[in-house]
Parts: structure tokens; C-alpha cells; sequence
């Protein structure tokens, strides 16, 4: 058994034949009585004082190990530091057994591990030991596959959607229609809910009745919190304001109609016939539907596909095509159409639409 007598012993001589040998910059030489030293103790790291050397033993041969590049050894002795109970030997769980792992793995090329090891480092020590080896590199690495701020908001958004329904994917499939109509900027949260329960019923009826739940609201309060736009709306405006345009130019011109371009013609079709029984005269419709925006968010495209027809036989569906085309250039964007009536018009928008209560 070592006692404080023993162990203060043992620490100085050690420390001073160890010390010796890295001046000389003897690495190995350090190493191998380092080695001498923690094979006397035979594997004892559970008595207090033997604890307490184990542990300045091996957090030695790792640092050494570090400046001569021998990771497998130093993952090794990593391994070996997990071992020690710290409260045995007084010891505060600080993270520099995991940063250690952590840094180690990194050195190895096992980024995963390192990131998960670091992580807890950090989270242990508040970021005091991410520099025990002498360098930043650990923590500019961990600062650059770390979560964001943001990133952690949606995590917490989707744990707790997939808490309230506890189908994996089912959760993805919900988490992914709350996330498009959030980005759209055409919903209300009361409406959000109208949609999301419309949505549960249609594809997971028989999960229907979790839609009760009183969680709903804040949950798509912070999804609408970390996917709304922050920005001002420049471009849906321009959007706006070109299909104004049209409407005044003798067109049925609607944002976000339906989900199918059936719909969305039969809605192009209503409001035509009541315009041209006021006297108006019709040229045709363009419209983009909501899945359509739906479809832009998840390819991340930025290529909004509008339909379009005419009313008449002239001017005909290229000419139709054509005006469009020329309004939207016009009002400053790149506009991606072949002319072929069958395919339709690519708008090139970074979509930044935003809900406001006045609207």
C-alpha cells in the first residue's frame, strides 16, 4: 500500500529522472521509465495514492507520445486513463481523459470519435483543457463540426415532434411539410395547424388523434421561429410585383395554389370567367402551386416552375409563355424556358417570403 509518504517520494524521483531525459529531448527514454514507474504499481489505479501516480503517469506517456507521433500508443495509454476512478484518488471530472481521446482519435483520422470525445471535453470543462497538448487545433476543429446555435434549435424542434409521435418516419415526413410551410411565408401558425392536421389525416390517419395534443402550438412556434425568414422579403416583392403586372395585363396570375396543377387551372379558370363577365379582357394564366414551392425547398433548386396556359386561341400558349417570360426579366430575374409548351417556366428566385400578421 502507498502512502503519502511513498507516493511524494515516487512523484520526485520520477518527475526528476523524467524531466531530465525530455530536456535532452530523450523522448523515448522518458517514455520507457515512465513505464518502469506505472508497471511497480501492477495495474493498482483503485488505492488513492497509486491512483493519483497511474494517473500523472499516463497523462505523461500520452503528451510524450503526442510530440514523437505515436497515436496507437497513445491511444492505448488513453484507454488505460479511463480506468482510473477520479473520485478515488480527489481527482474533478474535468474532460482531459476525453480530450486526450478525443484529440488523440483526431491524430488517428477517426474525426467521429474525435468529435464526440471532444465534445464532451468541452462540455465538462467549459473549454479549459481543449488546449492540454499546446495547440488550438483541437478546438478550431471541433469549432468547425460543431452544432450551430441553430442547429441545436432544430434538433430540438424535430426530438420534440418525434416525442409526440414516435414514428421515425413518419416524424421525418411531418417535420419536413411544417419546415416548407414556415419557408413559404404564406401561413399563419393558426394556419399551419389547420394544414398540419389536413396533412396527419390524409397520409397517417390512424395517428390522427395525436393532433389533440396541446404541444402542437409551441412546437410549430419554434419551428416558425427558426425557419422564418429574417431577411426583407426583396425578391418575393419583385415576385409580387411582376405578377401584379400581369393581372393588369389581362392575366389570372396566382401565388401558391393547390398542390396540383389541375387545381390550380380550375382556380385560374373561376377567376377568369368573372373577370371577363365584368368586361375584362383575358390573355392567360401563371401560377405556381404550393408543391411546387415545396418542391423548390427540398431539392434546393432555386428554380420556381410556373404553369401557365392561354384562354384563347390567340394569342397562343408560346405567346402567353413569351409575355411572361419578358415580365419576369423585366422585373429583374433570370427566367429558364425553351418554349416548348409542354415544359414550364423556371423562375430563378432565392425564395425569402415571410408571413406578417398585417397580411
Amino acid at each position: 500500500m502507498i502512502d503519502f509518504d511513498i507516493y511524494k517520494k515516487i512523484d520526485n524521483e520520477w518527475y526528476n529522472t523524467k524531466q531530465s531525459l525530455l530536456e535532452k529531448k530523450d523522448y523515448i527514454g522518458a517514455i520507457k521509465i515512465t513505464e518502469q514507474y506505472l508497471e511497480k504499481l501492477n495495474g493498482d489505479y483503485e488505492s488513492k495514492y497509486s491512483g493519483k501516480l497511474a494517473y500523472m503517469f499516463l497523462d505523461s506517456l500520452i503528451n510524450i507520445s503526442h510530440v514523437i507521433k505515436d497515436y496507437d500508443y497513445a491511444l492505448e495509454k488513453c484507454h488505460d486513463l479511463q480506468k482510473i476512478n477520479l473520485a478515488e484518488i480527489n481527482r474533478p471530472d474535468d474532460g482531459d481523459t476525453e480530450f486526450y481521446l478525443g484529440a488523440t482519435y483526431y491524430e488517428l483520422g477517426d474525426l467521429d470519435k474525435a468529435k464526440e470525445y471532444l465534445l464532451i471535453a468541452k462540455k465538462k470543462s467549459g473549454g479549459r483543457c481543449m488546449e492540454l497538448l499546446g495547440t488550438n487545433k483541437y478546438s478550431l476543429f471541433l469549432k468547425s463540426v460543431e452544432p450551430s446555435k441553430e442547429q441545436i434549435k432544430m434538433q430540438k424542434a424535430f426530438d420534440k415532434l418525434s416525442k409526440l409521435f414516435k414514428d421515425e418516419e413518419m416524424t421525418e415526413d411531418i417535420d419536413l411539410f411544417i419546415k416548407n410551410m414556415v419557408k413559404s411565408g404564406f401561413f399563419s401558425e393558426e394556419e399551419m395547424l389547420v394544414g398540419l392536421r389536413n396533412f396527419v389525416e390524409y397520409n397517417y390517419e390512424d395517428y390522427f388523434s395525436k393532433l389533440k395534443s396541446k404541444q402542437l402550438p409551441s412546437i410549430l412556434s419554434l419551428y416558425n421561429e427558426i425557419y422564418s425568414n429574417k431577411k426583407e422579403p426583396v425578391n418575393f416583392r419583385k415576385l409580387y410585383a411582376a405578377f401584379n403586372q400581369l393581372t393588369q395585363n389581362g392575366f389570372v396570375a396566382k401565388h401558391a395554389i393547390g398542390n396540383t396543377d389541375d387545381e390550380g387551372f380550375e382556380e385560374c379558370k373561376d377567376e377568369a370567367i368573372e373577370r371577363m363577365d365584368k368586361g375584362e379582357d383575358m390573355v392567360g394564366c401563371c401560377f405556381y402551386t404550393l408543391q411546387a414551392l415545396f418542391d423548390m425547398f427540398e431539392n434546393e433548386s432555386n428554380q420556381l416552375l410556373l404553369s401557365y396556359g392561354n384562354f384563347h386561341d390567340t394569342p397562343d400558349a408560346v405567346e402567353v409563355g413569351n409575355c411572361i417570360c419578358t415580365q419576369l426579366k423585366e422585373a429583374g430575374f433570370e427566367v429558364i424556358w425553351n418554349k416548348d409548351v409542354n415544359t414550364k417556366i423556371a423562375v430563378c428566385i432565392e425564395w425569402d417570403n415571410k408571413y406578417l400578421e398585417s397580411e
